[in-house]
């Protein structure tokens, strides 16, 4: 019961702080904006070292164990500066954004299309994190193929900041996404050229048939009475 109380004493705390930051200055726009960039690099690092993972598999090596937790862990803080994102985007008064908006793609305030991809990506997140952190007790199929759904995020993730950044146009984030592209482009192309291909199927050729000769019988002598 106490541990409510408290979390609830900080929800209420840390609205009435977005709130006055929202209402004093652009405090909480550079912060959304900080948040959004942040989590885009992060999600190329994490997905470059999954990627990583694989091409080093397909060829045949090994990679230290700290790059998978290494991955995992920037997955979760991924998570984390998009929901930071979200929360100041939707306590700053500039956009009218609503917690619907969030959840239900259409209708949005503020470029519907690019906003749209980001509600997808978000969803997206949301699976893969879970079937992450579930991946004990999920099959390995299932949650590799829910895995998979990581390149689809960063498409739609792509799409949204190009479209709906405030600092797209900048020479300095064009870079950001252009590299991020071309990083994750090129481990998808190594990825594909090491995938295990499967082995031609060996058939026993059938053994060569026996040309049949005739040998006539041996002619018994004749009998005395035949003379």
């Amino acid at each position: 019961m106490a541990v409510i109380v408290l979390i609830e004493y900080a929800v209420r705390q840390t609205s009435a702080t977005l709130a006055a930051a929202a209402a004093t200055g652009p405090t909480l726009w550079y912060l959304t904006r900080m948040a959004a960039v942040s989590a885009y690099i992060v999600l190329t690092i994490s997905a470059l070292l999954g990627m990583l993972r694989g091409v080093a598999r397909g060829a045949g090596e090994h990679l230290s164990w700290i790059t998978d937790e290494l991955h995992q862990v920037l997955a979760t803080v991924f998570g984390g500066l998009t929901l930071l994102h979200l929360v100041t985007l939707y306590f700053h008064t500039f956009i009218p954004f609503t917690l619907l908006n969030f959840l239900v793609p259409g209708n949005q305030p503020y470029r519907p299309f690019a906003v749209d991809m980001g509600v997808l990506g978000f969803y997206g997140l949301v699976l893969v994190l879970v079937s992450s952190w579930l991946r004990r007790w999920i099959p390995y199929r299932i949650w590799r193929r829910v895995h998979y759904m990581s390149f689809v995020i960063f498409v739609l993730v792509t799409v949204h900041g190009l479209a709906a950044g405030s600092d797209a146009g900048e020479p300095w984030m064009r870079a950001v996404y252009v590299g991020s592209s071309a990083a994750v482009g090129f481990l998808v192309v190594m990825r594909l050229l090491t995938l295990p291909r499967p082995k031609p199927a060996i058939t026993k050729a059938p053994p060569p048939e026996r040309e049949l000769t005739f040998v006539p019988a041996p002619r018994k002598p004749h009998s005395s009475w035949e003379q």
